[in-house]
């Protein structure tokens, strides 16, 4: 249960990302668009959580084979 905040929290990418980047994005349209600006960067954050849970979900299985890992880090070692 408490997996995700251990591992999350001491993340310094979370702080770079919501504050840094979110808040020089949503400093800069005007007052009148904070809201719906607030709307869609809280429902982008829910939809992209989710995303990686179940998607996470989705490919467990499919991931348990050895070489299926093997076209994966294949493919990790050809993208970096």
């Amino acid at each position: 249960m408490l997996q995700t905040p251990t591992l999350s929290l001491p993340n310094p990418h979370v702080y770079l990302n919501t504050v840094l980047l979110v808040g020089a994005v949503g400093a800069q349209p005007p007052a009148l668009l904070g809201p719906a600006f607030l709307v869609g960067v809280a429902s982008a954050s829910l939809l992209w959580s989710g995303g990686l849970g179940f998607g996470a979900r989705w490919l467990t299985p499919r991931l348990a084979e050895p070489r299926a890992l093997r076209c994966l880090n294949a493919f990790v070692a050809l993208t970096t």
